[in-house]
């Protein structure tokens, strides 16, 4: 395997086991049973790259054909439900301290699912159409939590709270600005990912939210 595929495989392993973290961690806090567990933070992991692959027709969808990444998401989902389980106490009892592991669990899933979308996006040929590239990052991004948070009836995490697409949004329009003109791969790829990381972390620390017309109830 090239050094270069094997950083993005590395990428994508580690992006996968960030996600699941996550994903993992919003069903227990759900009380939903270890099969909800497992099932929605499949969902948060893999959600987002199977959009993106049925929409540009890579078909079956990537993760039906290398269960590696299946696996890991699978595998991180059972070490945090059996933590949770054996230490549910504690757990319980550190709410704001497994928030903040989730937070950056997740900003590292966004960052580097958003090049992850964009990278394939570039190598099926659609290099020139920006809009398209930075579309299928964010897909890849955000898609996963969306059909989590669509499953547990909840109003998508995306859609009303802190900066979160709109990190996805620039880390993709950094990707494809720096590969169009010639930057290293590895370069862009790490510059990206990085800037997706710092804009979430920032905006939960400093609780960051989009305006919005915010209506007195009866």
């Amino acid at each position: 395997m090239p050094i270069s595929d094997l950083i993005y495989f590395i990428f994508e392993i580690i992006g996968t086991v960030a996600f699941a973290v996550s994903g993992a961690m919003v069903a227990i806090k759900k009380k939903v049973d270890i099969f909800g567990v497992l099932v929605l933070s499949s969902a948060t992991a893999l959600g987002g790259g199977m959009i993106r692959d049925i929409i540009i027709g890579y078909l079956p969808p990537r993760m039906f054909s290398d269960y590696r990444y299946v696996l890991a998401a699978l595998i991180s989902a059972l070490v945090v439900f059996i933590t949770a389980f054996i230490f549910r106490k504690w757990y319980q009892k550190s709410a704001a301290v497994v928030d903040s592991i989730n937070n950056i669990f997740d900003a590292i899933g966004l960052g580097i699912f958003t090049v992850t979308g964009a990278k394939v996006a570039i190598e099926s040929g659609f290099t020139q159409n920006g809009i398209l590239v930075v579309c299928l990052g964010v897909l890849t991004g955000v898609g996963g939590g969306l059909l989590r948070d669509v499953m547990l009836c909840e109003i998508p995490f995306v859609l009303k709270k802190r900066i979160y697409a709109i990190a996805s949004i620039l880390g993709g329009v950094l990707y494809h600005i720096l590969i169009t003109y010639s930057v290293e791969v590895r370069i862009a790829t790490i510059a990206s990912v990085v800037l997706v990381f710092v804009i979430r972390i920032l905006a939960t620390v400093l609780k960051l939210d989009l305006p919005r017309v915010k209506l007195e109830e009866n």
